[in-house]
């Protein structure tokens, strides 16, 4: 029973403890609130709640500023550049998510943006910063390129793509082409695809690739630089081959220089001048060739064994011969393709020449240099013009 007590005494105590604690707290709330309250000014400057969810959309020459009104009480927001200088006022109804568009010239920006009530109470600025792009940007643009664009003659078109320019907000191309039905068809190509092959090209006629920009990819402006039509195809090489040679050295084959392999070389085994002789499969209007260097033996880089001055000839029947034309050649370490233009010209035949070499770069010991005499070449391209 004495137990009893002592338990029932303890909780008597625990609760008045409580209640104490409990009244001393409000106490002090209350004398902080009293404290407080000597600071504050009757009628004084009241601050609004800034915007929330600030960004923007990048266009050309204009720009969408997007954010949310959080305070009820906004009944305008202003948006301000420049210093200040210059602004834009939107007034705020019932809509509280807004999208504003902004007319800016190509340039940098840092905006702030402020709330106002019917009093005229501001909120704090919210920065943002974001830019424009006009026609500096636009000039800077280009179409995704080409790699190689070949044809069979047989309804088919297939394009190697370069990489894409995604820095700059290359998006997607679209290749625009006639079909055999005569209809224009658009086929989407993305970003990620490296290849593509159709098979109801209309010979014979010209096609486009049309790149699309959106610098931020949200799409206010979809931007296109302009486009042209691409008036030369390639010939694809399964419709002939090398027919003659001036000579070659072990397995890098004077084969390999018309095969479609970038990763294999034509080496020769003797001084200059050399030559390979192609059967192209058909007459075609030879418009120019590409020559690509060879980088297996030099780590990517343009093996320098090439020569410094190339001619070029066409045949319709492998008897008689016609120059095209004479090219210096750059034997570089630059790895690309070289491009050469010729009279456009009916041939079935072409004739490749590396006429001499009178200097060449050091990659190493035993690859280039003085006295360079054999000649190192990875494929050749033969383009044809599209008699549209």
């Amino acid at each position: 029973m004495k137990k009893i007590n002592h338990i029932k005494n303890n909780h008597q105590k625990n609760t008045i403890l409580c209640i104490v604690c409990a009244f001393i707290v409000l106490l002090s709330c209350k004398d902080q609130d009293v404290m407080f309250k000597e600071y504050v000014v009757e009628g004084g400057i009241s601050y609004l709640g800034s915007v929330s969810g600030l960004t923007s959309r990048i266009g050309f020459n204009r720009l969408e500023v997007n954010f949310n009104v959080v305070d009820m009480k906004t009944t305008k927001v202003g948006i301000y550049w420049n210093d200040y200088q210059d602004s834009v006022m939107v007034n705020i109804g019932k809509q509280k998510v807004i999208h504003q568009i902004i007319e800016l010239p190509e340039g940098e920006y840092s905006l702030f943006v402020k709330s106002f009530d019917e009093k005229g109470n501001s909120s704090n600025a919210a920065e943002l910063i974001t830019r424009t792009v006009g026609n500096d940007y636009l000039v800077s643009l280009a179409h995704r390129g080409i790699k190689s664009k070949s044809t069979t003659f047989k309804d088919d078109l297939s394009i190697e793509w370069l990489n894409p320019d995604p820095v700059n907000g290359a998006r997607f191309t679209n290749l625009i082409y006639t079909a055999t039905d005569g209809k224009l068809k658009r086929l989407r190509v993305d970003n990620g695809t490296t290849f593509t092959s159709i098979n109801d090209y209309k010979q014979g006629t010209t096609f486009k690739r049309v790149t699309y920009y959106s610098p931020d990819n949200k799409w206010l402006d979809s931007i296109v630089p302009p486009a042209v039509d691409e008036v030369s195809l390639m010939i694809d090489k399964k419709l002939g081959g090398i027919i003659e040679y001036s000579s070659q050295s072990g397995n890098n084959v004077a084969s390999n220089f018309y095969n479609g392999n970038f990763g294999d070389t034509w080496l020769t085994n003797n001084n200059y001048p050399q030559y390979i002789t192609v059967d192209l499969g058909r007459e075609i209007p030879v418009s120019g060739f590409g020559i690509w260097p060879s980088y297996q033996m030099t780590g990517g880089k343009a093996d320098p064994r090439a020569p410094t001055s190339i001619k070029f000839e066409s045949s319709l029947d492998n008897i008689d011969w016609r120059p095209l034309a004479n090219f210096d050649y750059d034997n570089s370490l630059y790895y690309n393709m070289r491009l050469f233009n010729v009279p456009i010209t009916l041939a079935r035949f072409v004739r490749f020449s590396g006429v001499e070499c009178l200097s060449a770069p050091i990659y190493s010991e035993s690859i280039g240099g003085e006295g360079t005499k054999e000649m190192s070449l990875a494929e050749l391209d033969v383009f044809f013009q599209i008699l549209n």
